[in-house]
């Protein structure tokens, strides 16, 4: 854990960025910089977020694509947020390496549908008899939806 401040506001004085954008189908959380213990929270806040939404068939797409570093925590984030949303409303897509190795070293691969694009993980949820294995990060198991 890295020994900076946390400001007043709850959010951390760290390279931890969180943007996201809404089509007609999904919101899209877009994920730069560390996730650890200090700087989970703003994360957490948006999948909480995002399961207030009215429109509950919106798909959540996580774009990990920009992840320097994830740590346990982000590990009971991704969790907690497939338990809130659901297995198949929560997707993600292009996870960095170190996401990736986290999520394989864990079999957490297992357990979410990983993406390889942005515009596939918004509309597969929507199109009838799509699998998630045709758009799958090629080192993730396509496994059971537990």
């Amino acid at each position: 854990m890295r020994g900076r401040p946390v400001h007043s506001n709850g959010t951390a004085d760290y390279d931890l960025r969180l943007t996201s954008r809404r089509t007609d189908h999904a919101l899209i959380i877009t994920v730069s910089g560390d996730i650890d213990l200090d700087t989970v929270e703003p994360l957490q806040y948006a999948l909480s977020a995002a399961h207030s939404d009215p429109d509950r068939s919106r798909t959540v797409v996580l774009d990990l694509s920009a992840v320097s570093f994830a740590g346990t925590s982000f590990i009971n984030v991704l969790l907690r947020a497939r338990n809130l949303l659901g297995a198949e409303r929560l997707r993600i897509t292009d996870p960095s390496l170190c996401v990736a190795r986290l999520m394989r070293m864990t079999d957490l691969d297992r357990y979410f549908t990983i993406d390889t694009r942005i515009a596939f993980a918004s509309t597969a949820a929507t199109t009838t008899g799509s699998s998630a294995a045709s758009g799958t990060w090629p080192l993730a198991r396509t496994g059971p939806q537990r």
